[in-house]
């Protein structure tokens, strides 16, 4: 089960590495030029001590006859720091929806002590995970102060904002968050983006990331420019605190064409539209976070987690089975049972809802051949 505790050590610092998106930005009054919000909102440093974060991420295939409305994973929740270098207290709730499902899973830290939470019951992090994650975060946040930061965590992390935002033009005044805001709209320099991307993959095994060796390399040079092409309608917004410029919402926005053989398994899907979006509100507000009062093994967590991506596997199975299975037909015989097997599982699967016992039943489909 390592790897599990990898992948989630991994996610959950990420999202913490986030919160350093809002210790960007300096108190100085700027003018109405869109160049100088977004360099007093992405090139500063400023004290962020509370709030509530979201990000979500959405992406709404086109053209598809499997893959029907919009996938969206989200992650959310209030904060609250304890000085530099450890971790936040915070109460996050991961979510996803797709194919009409919804899963969801609670990640709590009180800064000394991590939980999880699925389906109404809580595991407590083994104390090594813990430690394991407080110390990467550590490393990536580690400041000259615990009342402002020489470095933020987003330039540790290898992104610069400034680097890919071009004609940026100020939209107009809005409340985010409990903020008044000024609204930024630019276009993105998708190579410089994906640069940065491909840093942030560099660093990957610096934050505890389930197979990060694999991603040392980062994405090569000539598959970033490929990529860069194909990208359609990429923009960005950003809402910036209007007194203290400090960043409150982030949206990015972009088209991706879908063709050849990834269209057919995904049942002739011609498009994804992708956003990313990031949200503060109750900026430095005290947020209350308690630790669970009943909590169980964490073995008993990590079998449960071993079940639901079993069932996510199936559902994808079922999805590509039911958008290429025609193509196999008449092969060997082997073939067909398999088509079978998974089309039974998927719809197990489906009917197991999010009942974690039932999807374990749904595997013996697979093993017998339906």
């Amino acid at each position: 089960m390592h790897h599990s505790r990898s992948a989630l050590t991994g996610l959950i610092l990420v999202v913490l590495a986030s919160l350093g998106v809002a210790a960007c930005g300096s108190a100085s009054s700027g003018s109405a030029n869109p160049n100088t919000l977004l360099s007093e909102t992405f090139g500063g440093t400023h004290k962020v001590t509370s709030g509530n974060l979201n990000l979500t991420l959405t992406v709404d295939p086109s053209g598809s006859s499997t893959l029907s409305g919009p996938i969206t994973l989200s992650f959310g929740g209030p904060f609250q720091t304890r000085g530099a270098g450890k971790l936040p207290e915070s109460n996050f709730t991961v979510s996803a929806s797709a194919l009409g499902r919804n899963v969801s899973l609670g990640v709590l830290s009180t800064g000394t002590a991590g939980y999880v939470t699925l389906q109404g019951t809580s595991y407590q992090m083994p104390q090594a995970t813990f430690q394991k994650l407080e110390s990467s975060f550590a490393q990536i946040t580690s400041t000259t102060g615990s009342s402002s930061s020489s470095s933020n965590a987003l330039t540790k992390l290898g992104i610069h904002p400034l680097h890919w935002l071009s004609s940026p033009t100020v939209v107009g005044t809005e409340n985010v968050g409990g903020a008044q805001t000024t609204h930024i709209h630019a276009g993105v320099n998708v190579n410089a983006m994906l640069t940065d991307l491909n840093t942030v993959l560099e660093k990957a095994s610096s934050l505890g990331v389930s197979g990060a060796s694999a991603l040392k390399s980062g994405i090569p040079s000539a598959d970033r420019s490929k990529i860069a092409a194909a990208i359609k309608n990429p923009s960005v917004d950003v809402w910036t605190g209007s007194g203290d410029k400090t960043l409150r919402r982030l949206q990015i926005t972009l088209t991706v064409p879908v063709t050849g053989a990834t269209s057919q398994q995904l049942g002739g899907v011609t498009s994804a539209d992708i956003g990313l979006s990031m949200q503060y509100s109750d900026l430095n507000k005290p947020q209350t976070i308690k630790a669970p009062t009943t909590v169980r093994p964490y073995s008993e967590f990590q079998s449960k987690v071993s079940a639901f991506v079993q069932g996510l596997q199936g559902a994808a199975a079922g999805v590509l089975g039911g958008a290429t299975g025609s193509g196999g037909a008449g092969s060997s015989g082997g073939t067909s049972t398999n088509g079978s097997s998974v089309s039974k599982y998927s719809r197990c699967i489906q009917a197991a809802g999010t009942d974690v016992s039932k999807m374990q039943k749904c595997a013996s489909l697979l093993s017998s051949g339906g």
